[in-house]
């Protein structure tokens, strides 16, 4: 088997892009190679539910036990397995849209409503405190949709947040890919990749 491109990763026999969106968020938006419309990408990394799971595993968004269950979960039910892979695609799609394109109302109001979705399934349990009285966390049904919603409702602290002022989109031929730039320094997605392509590029205009 020949070598992997810097910037994909084998994981669980599944080959996915390495995170450089330095937010969870951007690097899910960065599962597919560009976004020339709603049509096939040249290249997408959710290729089926359980990829999107192993994706969620790998960059800390599910535990091992949780990624081995809804793997499960899914080879149970398929239909239903890939019926979520399709709405994970949409709400990908949809959120790139609301992050690149300040005339995107409808993909807004199709995020909005996939937030509303997550958050009335997100549940109020009490857990031990380390002071006084009882503490409490959000926590979301470990079902097929799990996955998805929890991206939603990161995707909506990212539009809401401070962070949404620095979202940047890769200059980098057929990229697209997004990432965060607080510092106002950072050009490129990866200098491995689109980074050193524009470099060499430069070289040979000038050599010319």
């Amino acid at each position: 088997m020949s070598a992997l491109p810097s910037h994909l990763e084998l994981v669980q026999g599944v080959v996915l892009p390495k995170p450089v969106g330095a937010d969870p968020v951007l690097d899910f938006l960065n599962t597919r190679s560009d976004f020339a419309g709603r049509g096939p990408a040249v290249n997408d990394w959710l290729t089926s539910y359980e990829a999107f799971v192993i994706w969620n595993g790998y960059v800390g968004l599910l535990s091992d036990a949780s990624v081995f269950r809804l793997i499960e979960q899914a080879s149970v039910k398929p239909t239903d397995a890939a019926r979520r892979l399709d709405a994970v695609r949409e709400f990908r799609a949809d959120l790139y849209d609301v992050l690149t394109d300040e005339a995107a109302i409808g993909s807004f109001e199709a995020v909005a409503r996939a937030v509303g979705r997550a958050g009335g399934r997100r549940r109020l349990n009490a857990v031990p405190a380390e002071g006084l009285g009882v503490g409490a966390s959000w926590e979301l049904p470990e079902d097929l949709g799990l996955p998805l919603d929890q991206l939603a409702l990161l995707g909506a602290e990212l539009l809401t947040g401070a962070s949404r002022d620095h979202v940047r989109v890769c200059p980098g031929d057929n990229c697209g890919w997004l990432f965060l730039d607080p510092r106002g320094r950072r050009r490129w997605c990866s200098m491995s990749t689109c980074g050193n392509r524009a470099k060499v590029r430069a070289h040979a205009a000038r050599t010319r």
